[in-house]
């Protein structure tokens, strides 16, 4: 669903020219009744720019009568604290789908699963109980390797060398930093990582639950 008003720019005009089929609201008003009746799969997006509007409210009301819903927002202006996405102006159609795409439904059967973790390689996106979050290509990798080891340890530098392909293991901080962005991803406290734990001086094992 896209909450916009007459504008040039137009979301809704560049998703459905895609083959998006587009739930269209002009006021926020509109928008919560749409929700009520209609069956929105993806993500709803709020045109602030086209509104002459922070959002801020708009975002409030959605997140109070529909909390599963991501709200992205397409504004010039700070991001509302109930919005999920910001999307800036000047944002291509391609990104712009992209962000769409990472809230789609997400389908089982073309995800790898281990526990709670579903990763879906094909449209780089993670479920977990925190909920979706796009990884890189090289979070990918670590994520896939770590689930196909279903729970088993795995030593850091067997992990450096498998996705990296190098014998070199002399310096891997470049390791510890998609470690730590892959529990950006997974984990609800990043700090006190629940999934991807660390086996002190020996390496990394993924916990399903």
């Amino acid at each position: 669903m896209i909450i916009e008003k007459n504008t040039r720019d137009s979301l809704a005009s560049r998703l459905s020219a895609h083959g998006y089929s587009v739930c269209l609201a002009m006021t926020g008003t509109e928008a919560l009744e749409a929700l009520s009746q209609h069956n929105i799969t993806h993500a709803v997006i709020l045109n602030a720019i086209s509104m002459r509007s922070n959002g801020a409210r708009t975002c409030a009301a959605l997140k109070r009568a529909a909390p599963s819903y991501p709200i992205l927002i397409y504004s010039d202006r700070e991001k509302p604290a109930k919005a999920d996405v910001l999307l800036r102006p000047g944002l291509s159609t391609r990104k712009l789908i992209n962000r769409v795409e990472l809230y789609s439904p997400m389908d089982k059967k073309h995800c790898l699963q281990y526990g709670d973790i579903f990763l879906d390689e094909e449209k780089q996106r993670v479920f977990t109980p925190k909920g979706v979050s796009h990884l890189s290509t090289k979070e990918i990798q670590i994520l896939k390797y770590l689930i196909k080891k279903k729970g088993a340890l795995v030593p850091k530098e067997e992990l450096f060398t498998k996705i990296w392909k190098t014998s070199y293991v002399g310096d891997m901080n470049t390791l510890y930093t998609y470690i730590n962005f892959l529990r950006g991803a997974i984990e609800q406290d990043p700090s006190d990582p629940r999934y991807l734990c660390t086996v002190r001086g020996k390496g990394y094992l993924l916990n399903g639950k």
